[in-house]
């Protein structure tokens, strides 16, 4: 993952939506905030008792999250110490998907949410457990059934930035 990426989805997003977004956000073209010190991300590792996955911690050390991306579509990601166990955060999500058996509360008894607390979209890292031994990346979102999986922050981002790309495209052609 780069800050290059992160930068295109910031100018990206302040393109779509600019009435969206502070002053200072636009006159930087940058939705992010100021990078999370290594010093608090350990704190939040602590504070979980796991030790975060490497592109997650690079991206903190970025920027320490970010502005809502795209209204109604991607949330912001949240800085690192309001990062938290879902168990802690969203706890009816276990009401809500207690039909889809225990290995699949399992996954989510091990996730911990980066992004869309109370938002219509959720992006969770699942801690490795069990048969798993690598962390996972799930996206939540009220306009895709189930889980959407991806491998890793970067594959995310690029995803992100090629619909923000898309929905420019229809924009320009639809102002023609």
């Amino acid at each position: 993952m780069t800050f290059k990426l992160i930068k295109k989805i910031s100018i990206n997003a302040l393109n779509l939506n600019p009435e969206n977004f502070s002053e200072e956000e636009k006159q930087n073209n940058w939705i992010g905030k100021p990078a999370a010190s290594n010093e608090a991300i350990e704190t939040t590792e602590k504070r979980l008792g796991i030790s975060l996955p490497n592109d997650v911690k690079e991206f903190y050390q970025i920027t320490n999250g970010t502005s809502e991306i795209l209204s109604q579509t991607f949330s912001g990601f949240m800085p690192i110490h309001e990062i938290d166990w879902l168990k802690n955060a969203i706890p009816d999500m276990f009401i809500w998907n207690a039909y889809m058996g225990e290995d699949y509360l399992a996954d989510l008894k091990n996730s911990i949410i980066i992004a869309g607390v109370n938002h219509v979209h959720n992006i969770l890292i699942i801690h490795p457990y069990g048969k798993h031994k690598d962390w996972r990346y799930w996206e939540f979102a009220s306009y895709i059934p189930g889980e959407n999986e991806f491998k890793g922050i970067t594959k995310y981002l690029e995803r992100i930035n090629d619909f923000l790309e898309d929905q420019i495209n229809i924009k320009e052609e639809t102002e023609l």
